[in-house]
């Protein structure tokens, strides 16, 4: 593609996700209601969904969503990536940034250009405002619908209760949103560096397993209604875009995030043996070796003995990723030296990396280093604000250094993000009762009670 013509389609997806955008400052629902609307989702789901919390896992899927989201210019919020320990083939985004994705559509993509897609897509309806735009024109618009339409994903009966007569069907896509969502999602994916093929080919997957069971309909059409003559135009839109190669490691990340998932989320009897067989196979395959290093890692029982060997090869070998897995096994032996050296080259190599710096704070904080500690939690927490044991780091840091309000609102926090509510609550009145009259936390503290108080009632 010549200069000039890159320059051209540069323009053109500049002007097409503005767009997309323009319609969302007028709606009826904010930016801060959507904010405030997907922060509430998410505690319910924290509660009534089981996640993958994996900070390796949800890191590869921030990797590849950040590359896509940074083309979406005029994005207006973080995204925060999670993965739903289910077997079906689903995902979905809820207002405010936060995407989901089910564990069975990692494990049964082909390639990172499909998941890829599968993101583009989901992050378009965010940043195009769907969710709002569509209420709005059925005129059941407003945040109490929204909120209710979305726990009804979680909480079937809570949902149902903020809910109009029938104002769940609204969780479909219509036709226009699910183009918007293709069309914009498509053109973000060659100058992110992924194949823009992905898309289709994925749907094209969904479509076909729907027809060979036609009684066990995938969930992903449930809310993103899918027809041949959308596939077909998708298919036909290639012809026209650039198709990057797969990015370098890319095919080996995304290897190692599905065998971390299938050792997180099965029985190392159903898992192992595969893994091992894959690796005998191919004794000089360092990459095989690293996936059965991290089978044995993180299938229960834990085998950080057995693994080390196999992530020192693969780390050896420079395969994507193995040197923080390599320290995570040394971490787990005791062997507290040489697990700083990995932590440390494998974040030279990805400064970005939250869970590698979580990993260094936990090091850290056991050594002895409270302020390099917290600045390396709080590091961690800049770049991925789920990471409860990075605020359950900062509250040990906070005790250390004799700062009792700091302790329990980070604790508050730790407790929140693992769903253990009532405990949450009691840190964060703790916190409040130990700040000063006019701190401005406090104002965050009763929030963040009021938050919890508010789960599963549907209010």
């Amino acid at each position: 593609m010549t200069p000039r013509r890159r320059a051209a389609r540069g323009a053109a997806l500049v002007l097409a996700i503005a767009a997309v955008l323009a319609p969302l400052r007028a709606g009826a629902v904010g930016l801060a209601e959507e904010q405030a609307l997907g922060a509430r989702f998410a505690l319910e789901a924290r509660v009534q969904l089981a996640l993958v919390r994996e900070p390796a896992v949800t890191g590869y899927l921030r990797d590849v969503g950040s590359k896509l989201a940074a083309r979406l210019d005029g994005a207006s919020s973080p995204y925060r990536y999670y993965v739903v320990r289910d077997a079906s083939l689903n995902a979905f985004a809820v207002p405010g940034g936060y995407v989901y994705v089910h564990s069975g559509l990692v494990l049964g993509v082909a390639n990172e250009a499909e998941l890829a897609g599968v993101l583009a897509h989901e992050l378009v309806h965010v940043a195009a405002h769907h969710a709002a735009r569509q209420q709005e024109k059925t005129a059941l618009i407003g945040y109490g619908t929204l909120l209710g339409m979305f726990l009804s994903i979680v909480h079937p009966a809570l949902g149902a209760g903020a809910l109009a007569a029938g104002a769940a069907a609204q969780l479909k896509y219509q036709r226009e949103f699910e183009q918007e969502a293709d069309a914009v999602g498509l053109e973000l994916m060659a100058p992110a560096g992924f194949d823009p093929a992905g898309m289709p080919a994925f749907l094209r997957g969904v479509l076909r397993e729907q027809r060979l069971n036609p009684a066990g309909v995938p969930p992903y059409f449930l809310s993103h209604p899918l027809t041949e003559d959308r596939v077909a135009a998708l298919e036909q839109r290639l012809s026209s875009l650039p198709r990057p190669a797969p990015r370098p490691g890319g095919e080996l990340r995304l290897a190692a995030a599905q065998a971390t998932i299938r050792a997180l989320t099965d029985s190392a009897s159903a898992v192992l043996p595969a893994y091992r067989a894959a690796a005998a196979a191919a004794p000089d395959d360092a990459a095989a070796a690293h996936r059965l290093g991290l089978v044995l890692l993180y299938a229960a029982p834990s085998r950080p003995d057995e693994a080390e060997p196999l992530l020192v090869r693969a780390a050896a070998a420079k395969v994507p990723g193995a040197l923080g897995d390599l320290g995570r096994a040394q971490a787990r032996l005791g062997h507290s030296d040489g697990a700083r050296q990995s932590f440390e080259a494998a974040l030279r190599l990805a400064p970005d990396d939250a869970a590698l710096s979580l990993e260094l704070g936990k090091l850290a904080l056991a050594g002895g280093e409270r302020k390099r500690a917290g600045a390396l939690f709080t590091r961690a927490l800049a770049i991925d604000p789920e990471l409860d044991d990075a605020e359950y780091g900062l509250a040990e840091c906070a005790s250390k250094n004799g700062d009792e309000r700091g302790q329990w609102a980070h604790l508050g926090r730790a407790f929140e993000l693992r769903a253990d509510l009532a405990r949450a609550r009691s840190a964060y009145e703790k916190a409040l009762e130990l700040a000063s009259e006019n701190a401005p936390e406090r104002a965050e503290l009763r929030a963040a009670i009021q938050r919890i108080d508010r789960v599963g009632t549907g209010r």
